[in-house]
């Protein structure tokens, strides 16, 4: 689906951006298959691509390393290097690891993932760095010249980067101006800004990440996406005020997941970026990836295709309405303080009251205000 073009231009070169990627928990290939074999079934939309992204959100090769505890709800995810063959064979060439499960196994598991992660000539993207150095920001070339600038950072996380901890990059206006410093000192042509943001259980974004997103586009980010509710959300176009566009994706879903709580969570977009010589965009598309059955991704069939397209043109005119704010709170309330309360609980059981005051400096409360928000 092409969601804007200019029609007297053509491109010549192209960015493929994905989102969640997370080969662990009930995901299990079909019989015979290889993650080689399941690329291929998803070639489409990364055919033309000269630089592509994905969000691993999971730990490779931990070998010995011990999950870390966790004060409340969630697993902890792991896979084997093998599974890194799918964006390799994708011709994905970053990854992105600014996400929540990235240290699921601590610091050793997060080095081992590294170090897989570069063993197979993909750059990690979104990590590493304190606040007091330049932020994890990098510039990929392509072969027709224009340069690709990604800044990957998360939202509200506690492995986040202090000014004295390398960290997480976190998504926040400051530290965006300091990536687009950083990128536009690189030379970067197009400047993608790809966020952990977002809400489980609801295909429509917090307004509070909406209005992150918004800011991040209007001082300079071409491109600004966000993946972890494991769902499709919608798009738009933003004009800023010397008069360019940007282009905001609030949520790509997955492109292959373990983690299905909802058959909503069957959908994912990849968004594909066409650039005129100097790296203009010219060409936006958006393709369809349905999950089948344990959680693999592939191109669909047509109806499931024009479900998912239905569905991302429905969402993206809530944006331009602005009645995605009450359907968001709407679809929270129901569960968000249940939830609350269980994440506490198990924050007592896994860690006392270490585990109990720990959840509670969280920003994780935040979602206490969005299930009293939706009550008013």
């Amino acid at each position: 689906m092409v969601v804007w073009e200019k029609k007297e231009s053509s491109p010549v070169t192209h960015v493929a951006i994905a989102g969640d990627f997370l080969p662990a928990s009930g995901l299990q290939l079909p019989p015979r298959r290889s993650w080689r074999d399941i690329a291929a079934g998803l070639t489409r939309p990364f055919s033309k691509a000269d630089v592509a992204i994905l969000n691993l959100e999971c730990c490779i090769d931990v070998g010995d390393s011990k999950p870390r505890t966790k004060f409340g709800l969630g697993d902890s995810f792991a896979a084997e290097p093998d599974v890194l063959d799918f964006p390799v064979s994708l011709g994905a060439n970053l990854i992105g690891m600014a996400n929540n499960h990235i240290y699921d196994y601590g610091e050793e598991g997060l080095a081992r993932t590294r170090q897989a992660v570069q063993k197979r000539a993909l750059v990690p993207v979104g990590i590493g760095k304190t606040l007091s150095e330049p932020p994890d920001a990098t510039v990929a070339q392509t072969g027709a010249g224009p340069r690709i600038g990604v800044w990957a950072a998360a939202r509200h996380l506690p492995e986040l980067a202090t000014r004295k901890k390398p960290g997480i990059e976190p998504a926040t206006r400051k530290r965006g101006e300091e990536a687009l410093r950083e990128l536009k000192a690189k030379d970067a042509s197009l400047t993608i800004a790809y966020l952990h943001a977002g809400l489980e259980h609801t295909n429509r974004p917090d307004p509070d990440d909406v209005a992150l997103l918004r800011e991040l586009a209007k001082i300079g980010f071409d491109i600004v996406t966000a993946c972890h509710s494991h769902r499709i959300a919608g798009y738009e176009r933003v004009r800023r005020a010397d008069g360019t566009s940007a282009f905001c994706f609030y949520g790509l879903g997955s492109i292959s997941s373990g983690v299905l709580y909802s058959e909503l969570e069957r959908e994912g977009l990849v968004v594909v970026a066409g650039l005129d010589a100097s790296g203009e965009i010219v060409r936006l598309t958006v393709h369809p990836v349905h999950l089948e059955a344990t959680g693999w991704g592939r191109t669909p069939r047509f109806a499931d295709a024009y479900n998912i397209l239905n569905r991302f043109e429905l969402l993206s005119e809530e944006l331009t309405r602005g009645t995605y704010k009450e359907r968001f709170y709407n679809d929270t309330k129901i569960r968000m303080l249940h939830r609350q309360l269980r994440d506490l609980q198990a924050a007592v059981q896994n860690g006392g009251v270490r585990g109990l005051a720990s959840k509670l400096r969280r920003v994780r409360m935040r979602h206490l205000n969005r299930a009293l928000h939706g009550m008013g």
